[in-house]
């Protein structure tokens, strides 16, 4: 009997080990979600707006993006929880601040599909320009009239339908049985890794004219800003490498590392084990990202000679079109529709998780993670799709899609502003949890990455721009809103919108602020505070002269560096009054030899 039941306990574990992420799987959601349709549309406007300094907004952007990974990392790894970006906030800083990093979250995670789906529309306008109102005016802009570049993406109708036609391709391919949908994306990923790759080597040895070199002006029309010729010209190579991290969608390009670590709780044990398959997922991507991102800007730099003026085509397919490589203007072509997909299939994917972990806290709706709204059966088999908060995720980013009249780049920055917001608490909460199984080295060390990466922040997101970084701290601030207000709303029976919110079923924590005492709210003011004076000091930046720039540049990096020791010790007074529920990481039994006496 004893046999069997161990039997039985070893299959049990034995499937469930075939069920989680072995490292290419993680590597596959971590290159699908980063190698998007960022690549394809930043290296213009990146050149545009640093020339050759661009080279350093994308080193920049990386070693940043490193910075954020190593605090993920090794709070993913001390703590491994699918849903746990969500998940690890609520628990070290209460439900105030988790939802918060839960409106961010949910914003970045929903925008993406939306954003990626503008990206193939853009991609598929090669073939088709009607796609876009002024369609066959981009097809040569060499010689712009003035109002050229005044909403030139504008899709028409058409182009709306299909931008919604391939979000529902999305949505759709999502709900797969997930170990399907996890080949497809490696499949996928492999194929639009391959692209850029051939494009570095072949086009980074193909000869160009060096005397004829590409200065910033002359991609005045791919900077994505509305505006004249002769206005564009007058900006272009005059923005610091770091506006273009922010504003130049460098970040919108790296994001999607962190996908592995939407699935931490779902990572193979055996052989190498959780941490080690973390590691090189995240780190692997995130270098080999860096590597690819910075070869293709100066692919771009070196080649951009030979733009047409065509705005419907890639620069790069455009590039080797001219080096008589048609194959590979091809392959371009057709990525230029396969790669943005491929990212928004991670990110919606990695959404439904953290929707689920959001819903399981009681932030939002909890009828969105119910059995029978998270799967579904099909052809006899039992599919977990959570279903539900795909169609809830589609209804958002096509809210979004239709707000911003799809325009990609109003898009991303609604995208990149809730990302650093989102980023900027593991850090807080690694530090805050002093876990026991890292010793004082380490924590120290943790210390030291969580302060720098919190400063380097909110820097970033200063220097984005008032017009990205209210855009996007506006979309944070109405989504806190709704997770804050619509529990609170669903308690009062209110004339006409009463019947409305009866039935959902969150948790009213808004009214904790009334509460005198009440150990959730200080970390959220707290982590308000310091929202606040970074939106203060982009404006105060965008209306001071360029001489006192640096005014706003100190302002936030020292309250950074003050408002970070005070965020975790207002999460250590919470987690003593509540203390935290923490999964631990698997420790491996330790095999014991085999010897004549056993």
């Amino acid at each position: 009997m004893g046999d069997r039941g161990s039997a039985r306990s070893g299959s049990l574990e034995d499937a469930d080990e075939r069920r989680r992420l072995s490292t290419l799987d993680l590597v596959g959601l971590a290159a699908g979600g980063v190698v998007g349709s960022g690549w394809l549309l930043a290296a213009g406007k990146a050149h545009w707006a640093a020339g050759d300094n661009a080279v350093w907004a994308w080193a920049a952007g990386g070693a940043l993006m490193l910075l954020i990974a190593a605090v993920m990392v090794e709070l993913g790894i001390a703590v491994p929880k699918t849903g746990g970006l969500i998940f690890l906030p609520l628990q070290a800083a209460g439900p105030l601040v988790a939802t918060v990093v839960a409106a961010g979250l949910w914003i970045v995670y929903a925008v993406n599909p939306a954003s990626e789906a503008v990206a193939m529309v853009h991609g598929l306008a090669y073939w088709f320009p009607s796609l876009l109102r002024n369609g066959e005016v981009l097809r040569n802009v060499a010689q712009p009239t003035p109002q050229s570049m005044e909403h030139a993406y504008d899709f028409s109708m058409t182009g709306v339908l299909w931008a919604v036609v391939f979000m529902a391709l999305i949505v759709g391919l999502n709900l797969l049985p997930p170990r399907r949908l996890i080949r497809l994306n490696l499949f996928i990923t492999m194929v639009k890794v391959l692209v850029p790759v051939l494009i570095i080597v072949c086009l980074g040895f193909a000869a160009f004219d060096a005397a004829d070199s590409c200065k910033p002006e002359q991609v005045w029309y791919l900077s994505g800003r509305s505006g004249t010729a002769e206005h564009l010209q007058s900006q272009a190579g005059h923005l610091s490498p770091l506006y273009v991290v922010l504003g130049g969608a460098v970040i919108y390009a790296y994001i999607g590392f962190q996908a592995p670590l939407d699935f931490a709780g779902n990572v193979k044990r055996r052989g190498m084990g959780e941490a080690a398959r973390l590691r090189w997922a995240v780190y692997g991507t995130l270098v080999g990202a860096f590597l690819l991102y910075t070869a293709l800007q100066y692919v771009f730099g070196r080649h951009c000679q030979g733009l047409t003026g065509n705005m419907l085509e890639s620069p790069y397919s455009q590039f080797a079109a001219a080096a008589t490589m048609t194959w590979l203007a091809w392959l371009i072509r057709v990525n230029a529709v396969l790669s943005p997909m491929g990212s928004g299939i991670v990110f919606t994917h990695a959404l439904t998780r953290e929707v689920a972990a959001l819903s399981r806290a009681h932030l939002t709706h909890r009828g969105l993670q119910t059995a029978r709204r998270a799967s579904f059966r099909f052809r006899g088999g039992e599919i977990d799709a959570y279903w539900m908060i795909l169609l809830v995720n589609f209804a958002i980013g096509l809210a979004m899609l239709v707000v911003v009249r799809g325009n990609w780049e109003e898009l991303v920055a609604l995208n990149s502003v809730p990302t650093l917001v989102v980023y900027a608490t593991p850090g807080v909460v690694l530090v805050a949890l002093r876990l026991p199984e890292f010793g004082r080295t380490r924590q120290m060390v943790h210390l030291a990455l969580s302060a720098t990466a919190f400063v380097a922040i909110a820097v970033v997101m200063l220097e984005a721009g008032w017009p990205n970084v209210w855009r996007g701290m506006a979309a944070v601030g109405i989504g806190s809103a709704l997770l804050l207000g619509l529990p609170w709303l669903a308690r009062r029976d209110l004339p006409f919108i009463g019947g409305m919110f009866r039935r959902y079923d969150a948790r009213d924590h808004v009214s904790r602020f009334a509460t005198p005492g009440d150990p959730a709210v200080r970390p959220v003011l707290l982590f308000l505070t310091h929202l606040a004076v970074i939106v203060s000091c982009t404006l105060l930046r965008h209306v001071l002269s360029d001489d006192l720039a640096l005014v706003p540049q100190l302002i936030v990096a020292l309250s950074a560096a003050v408002v970070f020791p005070l965020l975790v010790r207002a999460c250590r007074r919470y987690m003593d009054h509540v203390p935290p529920t923490l999964p631990e990481p698997r420790r491996e039994p330790q095999e014991v030899p085999v010897t004549a006496a056993t």
